[in-house]
């Protein structure tokens, strides 16, 4: 006789002659954890509409060379928004826009406009392990603190910082004028 109750679950072993019967609180089995790739399969299964349609399929609309070069971003209402990993690809998707579009629109999408963005690339294949970790090696931020502070905040800091900047990275940041606003169509 066994009751779930909580996560436990509860069974009562057999009753005996002059002895109370008493619960016996054992955990529930559980299910045997599933994979990240078993987890991702059920995700991409599941998603469905326009936008799982574009990034499904979308080597099929912006052919092999562009597609790996950008990527459906987001969709709102009519206007689908394109990421573009560099500056001459960003060009080449504009110079390529209206005959993207048009397929697009073929394949039954109600896009009326592409938005195109340039997102910082993707992880280079190019570069291999070595030159990452040497590029790594030099950057500001890299090396022993010893006894350095920032003059402005007074926290420890690299010494290539304090050469590079005369202060931390994050007073440099802070002195950065900030980002123009982005206005959305007027």
């Amino acid at each position: 006789m066994g009751m779930k109750t909580s996560g436990l679950q509860a069974s009562r072993p057999g009753d005996g002659v002059g002895v109370r019967p008493a619960q016996v609180l054992r955990p529930s089995r559980r299910e045997a954890p599933r994979t990240l790739g078993h987890c991702l399969q059920t995700v991409q299964q599941h998603w469905t509409g326009p936008m799982a349609r574009l990034s499904r399929q979308w080597s099929r609309w912006a052919g092999p060379t562009l597609a790996a070069r950008c990527r459906p971003l987001s969709l709102h209402g009519r206007t689908l928004t394109v990421a573009v990993d560099q500056p001459h690809w960003l060009q080449a998707v504009q110079y390529s826009r209206h005959q993207l579009l048009g397929r697009l629109q073929a394949a039954g999408f109600a896009i009326a406009e592409l938005r195109l963005q340039q997102r910082s690339p993707r992880p280079s294949a190019d570069l291999d392990q070595r030159q990452q970790q040497q590029s790594w090696d030099r950057h500001p931020s890299r090396g022993p603190m010893g006894n350095h502070v920032c003059p402005r905040c007074h926290t420890p800091t690299p010494p290539r910082e304090l050469q590079r900047w005369g202060h931390c990275c994050f007073c440099q940041r802070s002195s950065l004028p900030p980002p123009p606003l982005q206005q959305g169509p007027g």
